[in-house]
Order: structure tokens, then sequence, then C-alpha cells
């Protein structure tokens, strides 16, 4: 469960760091592809969200999870606070254990790379040298599949718009209506995104690491809904997953994300050095690296 745990972790956070009508009205990516340059162009927002994970189609193999932070489009960075609820019997064990819900608190730096910092506030006095958060170089990590997520993150910043450029896909983008988004009225987009879209829009030379990665994976297509305000904004982003890992388990995950205060403060800067335990998996020829943890 711990390896599960671990990979669908890895997913939703590089989601964020990657944000009712009936009408099915067709629309093409141009009419809302500037979504993308607006959202980042605003800087920063509170972020609010909401989730459930599945194994192997069993409801006793479920857990949901909520929570809020920051953004930072600037920097791709963010920092978020989140709550795990598990199936009755593990729920009521880890009360009693911890005294309330598995809680944990999140931190991606992306100013250099992709650095994920975790905080698991019952692990407060349990680990080495007084540390209290985790790190994982997730560069460092998709180097274990081939995939080089530096250049990845180049290619975004070049292009804005490829935020919302994954959503180019075979059956397009439909316009299903009109929504309230905390209060804001909202356009809701839908759209079936093709995992071979992602590979074309992938840096050529991360193509060959992309598809079998999510080969790998078992991910072909998977649903997307977007919702944009009035000023051209993305408010709301949907996603549904549905994949295998390496271990076999089938996992179906859901993700739902609400935008909102745009431009807040946002400092967003990763714990000290000192209260680090770097937990990142390396190869053997890089057991004897230095490695420098941001202070």
């Amino acid at each position: 469960m711990r390896l599960a745990s671990a990979a669908v972790l890895l997913c939703v956070v590089v989601a964020f760091a990657t944000g009712c009508g009936n009408s099915a009205e067709k629309v093409t990516l141009g009419d809302i592809e500037q979504a993308a340059f607006k959202t980042e162009g605003v800087g920063t927002a509170r972020v609010e969200f909401t989730g459930e994970v599945t194994f192997n189609h069993d409801h006793a193999q479920r857990f949901a999870f909520k929570g809020h932070g920051l953004t930072d489009f600037r920097t791709e960075s963010a920092k978020f606070n989140a709550v795990y609820t598990f199936p009755n019997a593990l729920q009521e064990a880890i009360k009693q254990q911890f005294g309330g819900p598995w809680k944990a608190n999140f931190l991606v730096d992306g100013r250099e790379g992709i650095v994920l910092y975790m905080r698991l506030p019952y692990l407060d006095g349990q680990l080495p040298g007084g540390k209290t958060w985790l790190k994982a170089d997730l560069v460092e990590i998709g180097k274990r599949y081939g995939l080089d997520l530096d250049r990845l993150k180049e290619t975004r910043r070049s292009d804005p718009g490829l935020m919302l450029a994954y959503l180019k896909s075979a059956v397009g983008v439909r316009k299903v209506g009109t929504d309230l988004v905390r209060r804001e009225v909202a356009t809701h987009y839908s759209t079936i995104v093709d995992a071979e879209t992602i590979v074309e829009e992938t840096p050529k030379d991360q193509q060959r690491a992309m598809r079998k990665y999510l080969d790998l994976m078992g991910i072909k297509t998977y649903p997307v809904d977007l919702w944009v305000d009035r000023d051209g904004v993305v408010r709301k982003v949907g996603v549904k997953l549905e994949y295998k890992l390496p271990t076999g388990e089938y996992v179906q995950m859901k993700l739902s994300e609400e935008y909102y205060d745009f431009g807040v403060e946002a400092n967003i800067e990763p714990p000290p050095a000192k209260r680090v335990l770097d937990v990142t998996p390396r190869s053997k020829s890089d057991d004897h690296a230095p490695r420098r943890l941001n202070s």
C-alpha cells in the first residue's frame, strides 16, 4: 500500500505543478487556449481541492482527500495541506493512534527542477537528526523512467498555452454549458484526452520515454473538465485517471481543483535544509554524489 500511495501522490503533485448545462456545442482549442496565458498572467492563486483514489475496484481500498493551499504560476511552485479519509476500520485505527485524521503538508519547489517536500505530523520526533520534512527530487525519479522533467518544463515555459494544449484530442473540445464556480459564472468545457497527444506535445527527444512511461502505467485516454470565467481565467479543473502500477495494482483517481483569490501574496519557500531528510531513490552511481538542499 505504501508503494501504491507514493505513486498516487506523485500523480497528484505533478497535477498541481503543471489547475450545469446540457448543450454540446463543439469548440476549437483556440477558443480556450488563451485561458492558459491569462491564468499564468495573474501570477498566484489560492487553491482548494478534493479527490479520491480506489485500488483494484475495491471500495475497502478507497481513500479520499481534501485540502487547500497556494500556487505560484510564475515559479511553478505550490504549498498545500491535505486531510485523508480512509475506510472505516482504518480510519478508526488512525484516530486511536494519532488522535485525529491522517494529515500531511506538502510543498512543491519548481524554481530549480521539481522538488517535493512532505511533512507528516505523526513522524515528528521519529526522523533522525531532528528532521521534520521528507524531500523527493521528482526530476531524479523521472530519470528512472527515462524522462527529463526539466526538458518538459522548458517546453511549457516557452509555450504557456501548452497547459491547455493537452485538451486537443481526436474527439475535440466540447462546450458543455455554464456553471457557478464560487459564485462566478464560468464556461464548462469537456474533452477526452488521448495519451498520444501528450506524447506529441513532448519534446522530440523525450517522446519515446514518455510513450514508454504512459504504456507502463496503462494510460490511454482520460477525461478532463475545465471551467473558464468571463475574464478568460481558469477557475476549476477536473481530471479522472485510470492506470496500473508496476506492482500490478489497478488505480482509479479523481481530482478536482478550484482556483480563487488571484494575485494573493504567496511566499513559497522550501523548509530549512537542517529540517529536511532527502529520501530520493538514486542509482548506484549517484550514491556518493553530493546533493544540495535548498535552504
